[in-house]
């Protein structure tokens, strides 16, 4: 069991959460926003704050004996964090969705604001230092979780004590010493929260109330039978997964100040994620015979996770799945990628184990021709039509450190994090010996069976607002990359090509890793007999047709806080073409087909080693049977009821432009006499337009305010006189305002007509105002 609060942040004032770069020569800062335009606060923002908010709490006398409570929840170098403080997005918009025009930076739910640096000796503006920032409308309500994985005593009382802290939090962002970022926060379960408020006042004044009841009895698991022959996988799932956070997979475990991502999940990351989830749930219980069933799970080869890929999402809530590009794969550098039927629309691909020069043989001009490059990327495996535009979209968000003593930046502490966007969709698998170990690795993990939607987290600052992900596991029969039996794929011992799907650790007798194609590893792990030889074939210039790259693999221990062995493998995407000498071909055939069920090289339970001989990618995918991914399951997860204030905000915009086309129209409205129409309609409290237009109707009438009219006043009503033409243009534009707010469903909302209203009165008063000014 887990504790599970839910924040709700009400904005008093406009704020400030930069993104750590500008918007053109537009705006120097803008604000942090998803992948889908959604203004977003990150947990690590987030934690930060609650951690100053919670320690400003404790400076009170009566608090003195709580001091460690900080430590435990918000963590330190000698403590775990026990609490995940997740991102806040707006209320109702928990999940990111499809990006759209709607919220565009620079224009939806912000404001742009001029501001200068003001030297604090001469108190005048600073040469050079006028800047311009996105801020934040102060309407929106944002909502955020925090979550602990333990429901015992002491995670009621940290619960508590955050529930405090979140109440004594009154600003947030840049400029919050300056009225920026005024806010509130409260629990959603506002019954919840006076509860622990409550018993926390309690413990303070050494009161013994009633204690919240906990979770009680242990986790049922079963003994786990151990197959005789583990390493032979039966049971088959596919692993949908979409990220609901930025994913952040760093390439090395520390490289300077900036931690960038790996382009796909590698197995061992959805591994350790099952298994921390596994022993964060099981706790005392794991001993004895619960731990040697959690060893055979994930130590003994009973269960494989293979690297997860990009998906390729099309427009019908599917998509296609992607391998990545062979290395020996070549296309035009001018126009990339595949041709027609393919989407690419490039000059073409060919490959360096064919014949084919360094000038792409199309773009052909008389200046020479282009030159030839690596594809890169991922190929979408689509039968008939390969892909190679897919490439995983990437966000880059910046960090600080404060100083808790100044509450300040400190000086160098800046460093960023390059990330996978939230939204995208990402492919594997997950071999199992039987069911029962599945069953047991579902049970243990606490996985919701039958294709439910499960919540994990995966890689970096995980505690922090990253990498929240939703997956889906659901038995599959066939292989998610299905290809035809070897016997259609291979028909000759020689010129076979051999393709690395994943990343492959290979070492030698010494443990030394191998950094690329060599005829003795791959003959020992190809399992040739005695007497069988392979080789690597050769191009005219003698040149071997091997093509690879390494990348270093590392790891971290969490439990000791230490990094782990750092391996070297040879990466997914490296091909080699060989030839086999002194084996029949039906021998080969079973033998290759064995090495693509199990692997090659070591951690293949992580998902290094995959491999394929002679892969459809190398025929226009003839012959694959990798079928079309329905991504319903997770899109119904993520699809929320859309909030009221999303429909006002595009409201807003739309109706911003569209006074922005009648622009033309106002220069009727050049007479000081409109600011009084321009003030009526900024007050108006009606909701119905002909309620307004009858308050028009009435303007300038002398009877309107003395109940009669003036004798002897013989001069002309203005507005139905010199200013009846702006008059009907404010009619025609109170009648636009009415279709705008039916086509947004939103005729009956006080909040949009208001605003609508003012608006109006905005561009209404311009013109009059200034013409009273000129008469001045």
């Amino acid at each position: 069991m887990s504790i599970r609060l839910e924040f709700e942040i009400e904005f008093k004032s406009d704020y400030h959460i930069g993104a750590g770069y500008g918007l053109g020569l537009q705006v120097d800062s803008v604000l942090l926003r998803d992948a889908d335009g959604v203004p977003v606060i990150r947990g690590t923002v987030l934690a930060g704050l609650l951690r100053e908010s919670l320690t400003t709490l404790l400076t009170l006398q009566v608090f003195a004996s709580d001091q460690h409570v900080v430590d435990t929840i918000f963590g330190s170098l000698a403590r775990q964090k026990r609490w995940r403080i997740s991102s806040a997005r707006p209320a109702g918009m928990m999940t990111p969705l499809v990006p759209s025009d709607v919220w565009s930076a620079g224009k939806t739910a912000a404001q742009i604001t001029t501001r200068v640096r003001v030297n604090p000796r001469t108190r005048r503006a600073e040469k050079n230092k006028l800047f311009t920032r996105e801020e934040g409308d102060g309407s929106l309500r944002f909502r955020f979780v925090a979550e602990c994985q333990n429901d015992d005593a002491d995670a009621q009382r940290e619960a508590e004590w955050l529930v405090a802290a979140a109440r004594m939090l009154r600003n947030l962002g840049a400029g919050k010493r300056r009225g920026y970022g005024e806010c509130e926060i409260h629990l959603v379960d506002r019954a919840q929260e006076t509860a622990f408020l409550d018993r926390l006042a309690r413990r303070l004044r050494g009161e013994h109330g009633a204690e919240p009841a906990l979770p009680a009895g242990a986790i049922n698991i079963r003994p786990l039978p151990l197959p005789p022959n583990p390493n032979h996988h039966t049971y088959r799932l596919r692993v949908l997964m979409r990220l609901d956070e930025p994913l952040l997979i760093a390439r090395r475990v520390e490289a300077g100040n900036q931690y960038e991502t790996l382009d796909i999940i590698p197995g061992s990351v959805l591994r350790g994620a099952l298994a921390w989830r596994a022993a964060k749930r099981l706790g005392q219980q794991l001993q004895g015979s619960v731990y040697q069933d959690f060893v055979n799970l994930f130590w003994r080869d009973t269960v494989r996770f293979s690297m997860l890929t990009p998906v390729e999402v099309s427009r019908q809530a599917s998509g296609y799945p992607t391998i990545i590009a062979p290395r020996d794969l070549l296309t035009c550098e001018l126009h990339p990628g595949f041709t027609k039927p393919s989407e690419d629309d490039g000059c073409g691909v060919w490959s360096r184990f064919e014949s084919v020069s360094e000038t792409c043989p199309v773009c052909v001009t008389d200046h020479g021709a282009a030159k030839l490059e690596t594809l890169g990327g991922f190929i979408s495996l689509v039968r008939n039509m390969p892909r190679s535009r897919h490439k995983p979209s990437t966000m880059v968000e910046m960090h600080i450190r404060i100083d808790p003593d100044s509450g300040r930046v400190r000086t160098g502490d800046l460093y960023g994090y390059v990330a996978l966007e939230p939204g995208q969709y990402f492919v594997g698998e997950v071999t199992c010996t039987d069911a029962n170990i599945w069953d047991a690795l579902r049970t243990m993990a606490n996985l919701q069976p039958n294709g439910a939607v499960n919540e994990l987290h995966l890689g970096k600052a995980t505690q922090r607002g990253y990498g929240k992900v939703s997956a889906v596991f659901q038995k599959i029969d066939e292989p998610l990359f299905s290809l035809q039996s070897l016997t259609e794929r291979l028909t000759s011992t020689e010129h076979v090509t051999m393709l690395l799907l994943s990343d492959a650790i290979i070492v030698d007798p010494w443990g030394r890793f191998w950094r690329g194609f060599d005829a003795a590893w791959l003959k020992r792990e190809l399992q040739l007999p005695n007497g069988a030889a392979v080789s690597i074939d050769c191009n005219q210039n003698g040149e071997a047709l091997a093509f690879s790259a390494v990348r270093t693999v590392d790891s971290f221990n969490a439990t000791l806080g230490l990094p782990r062995a750092r391996d070297i493998a040879i990466v997914a995407g490296s091909s080699v073409r060989l030839s086999f000498k002194g084996i029949p071909l039906d021998d080969l055939r079973q033998r290759l087909g064995e090495v693509e069920a199990q692997g090659i090289g070591l951690r293949r339970n992580e998902g290094f080693g995959c491999v394929a001989f002679n892969h459809p990618v190398y025929r226009q995918l003839q012959g694959i049977t990798s079928p079309m991914l329905d991504l319903t399951p997770l899109q119904m997860a993520s699809a929320e009821q859309s909030p009221p204030f999303v429909a006002v905000l595009a409201f807003t915009r739309e109706w911003e432009e569209k006074l922005e086309a009648e622009a033309t129209s106002f220069a009727c409205f050049n007479d000081g006499r409109f600011e009084t129409i321009a003030r009526l309609l900024h007050v108006s409290q009606h909701t119905s337009v002909d309620a307004i237009k009858q308050d028009l109707q009435r303007s300038g009438n002398a009877e309107n305010l003395l109940g009669k009219s003036l004798s002897g006043r013989d001069k002309p009503n203005f507005f139905t006189a010199d200013g009846k033409r702006g008059m009907d243009v404010i009619d025609k534009l109170l009648d636009a305002l009415v279709d705008e707010l039916k086509q947004h469903k939103l005729d009956h909302n006080p909040q949009a007509w208001r605003i609508g209203l003012q608006m109006l009165a905005a561009r209404i008063a311009a013109p009059a105002r200034q013409k009273a000014e000129e008469r001045r």
